[in-house]
């Protein structure tokens, strides 16, 4: 039977090939990001990395055992599914999102790796490479909080970018322009109209839903985020490659036969709603188009950031 010390050396050299890997895709990752501050992450993790190989090396001597790697299948895995995601998004924020989501799942593969080792290594007496191992674990939960930080900067930008684009779809649909005298009568409009309040001075927010920019509306609403769908043949999925266990990652509403369907993977009502309450998301969605057409247009943003349009709104 293997000693604790014996099980802890060989999860050191497996965490040993796992950084050593790290430190050779670092590199690639920080090169395919496009957001200034994604790819200072990853620098600045690169050099962490490195300290982090150095202080295995250190645990390795306290052990009295030869640094020596065992191969880290689960760190290839994970390395290879982000090099697959460099080569099928191009560049930009839809790129970054997926590469933080990659990194992500590295970093919480060696939170939990380095949780057990240090675990193993008080057990076995070993207070000194506790110690080490535990410096280790404290950088890698701080490096994953950063990039959960980069996550929501990103999407935020994909947010502005999608209701930019499907704006300027709509004024070209309807002539380019408005009218200086509808203009205004759309501002005296909306001084006149009284606006609901919670009674604190904010607009009043509800779960069923609130009118947002564009003519866009949002919600947090189950059923009524389901209803909306399925009157447009749309379905819950998930992004293939962004989950692991019982986690299906990043969710989206699918629209068969539309550009993006191949990298989408159908997962049931349940399991979208679960992830959407869990992640504090909230639905930005039309009912139609300019031309009184039905709309397909939606995104997910973090409740938030809902809260905090009509504020942003104002100081425009």
């Amino acid at each position: 039977m293997a000693s604790v010390q014996e099980m802890l050396t060989d999860s050191l050299r497996d965490m040993y090939d796992a950084e050593r890997q790290a430190v050779k895709s670092l590199p690639k990752l920080a090169k395919a990001a496009s957001s200034p501050e994604l790819k200072q992450a990853f620098k600045e993790h690169l050099e962490v990395t490195r300290g982090q190989v150095a202080r295995l090396e250190q645990v390795f001597q306290l052990l009295g055992e030869r640094a020596k790697p065992k191969p880290c299948k689960a760190m290839r895995g994970l390395v290879e599914e982000a090099m697959e995601h460099m080569r099928e998004h191009e560049r930009g924020n839809e790129l970054d999102a997926v590469l933080i989501a990659a990194g992500q799942k590295i970093e919480h593969y060696e939170i939990a790796s380095y949780g057990t080792a240090r675990a193993m290594a008080k057990a076995a007496g070993q207070k000194e490479a506790a110690n080490l191992l535990q410096e280790t674990l404290k950088e890698e939960e701080a490096t994953d909080k950063l990039l959960t930080k980069v996550a929501l900067n990103c999407y935020r930008e994909m947010v502005r970018e999608e209701a930019e684009s499907e704006e300027g779809g709509r004024s070209s649909r309807s002539g380019g322009s408005v009218s200086k005298k509808k203009v205004a009568a759309k501002k005296t409009a909306s001084k006149s109209r009284p606006a609901s309040s919670s009674g604190n001075g904010t607009p009043a927010a509800s779960s069923r839903g609130s009118k947002s920019s564009a003519g866009s509306q949002s919600t947090t609403d189950h059923e009524q985020i389901r209803s909306w769908a399925e009157e447009r043949g749309a379905h819950p999925a998930c992004v293939r490659g962004t989950g692991g266990g019982d986690d299906v990652g990043m969710i989206r509403l699918d629209f068969p036969g539309y550009s993006g369907g191949d990298s989408l993977e159908e997962i049931t009502w349940d399991e979208f709603f679960e992830k959407f309450d869990e992640q504090r998301l909230a639905l930005l969605y039309q009912l139609q188009t300019a031309g009184a057409q039905k709309s397909n247009f939606n995104k997910l943003v973090s409740r938030e950031e809902m809260a905090q349009a009509p504020a942003r709104k104002g100081r425009r």
